[in-house]
């Protein structure tokens, strides 16, 4: 993984999950560190494979390895339009993986879960 690749600023946050006063549930996320990543859509074949095992992925995250990243956590990415209004993507984290073991990189699986703003 060449270190030039991780050109996007992402967020790793905690959820936290609240009855919602309208029903439903509200999340709120607490950001808890800002990394730098490589963030790639998957294909269709890798993603319909994953859709039969009922793990919807559709990117993959690589970024420096950190200690304590789980499937209990988000990803966020926020980029900003034209009209300067913030766009942040979710990703919810399906598997980690070290990749070749030498705690240099984690290969993150995760499922864009949804768009705010």
């Amino acid at each position: 993984m060449p270190i030039g690749r991780l050109r996007w600023r992402v967020t790793i946050a905690t959820r936290a999950q609240a009855p919602a006063p309208d029903g439903g549930i509200a999340e709120t996320y607490t950001r808890l560190q800002t990394v730098r990543a490589d963030v790639q859509p998957i294909g269709a074949l890798t993603f319909w494979g994953a859709q039969q095992t009922d793990t919807p992925v559709t990117h993959r995250i690589a970024l420096r390895w950190l200690d304590g990243i789980d499937n209990t956590q988000a990803i966020l990415r926020d980029t900003i339009r034209a009209d300067q209004s913030v766009r942040t993507e979710v990703f919810r984290i399906r598997r980690v993986q070290e990749l070749n073991g030498r705690k240099r990189f984690l290969a993150i699986e995760a499922e864009l879960e949804r768009v705010i703003g």
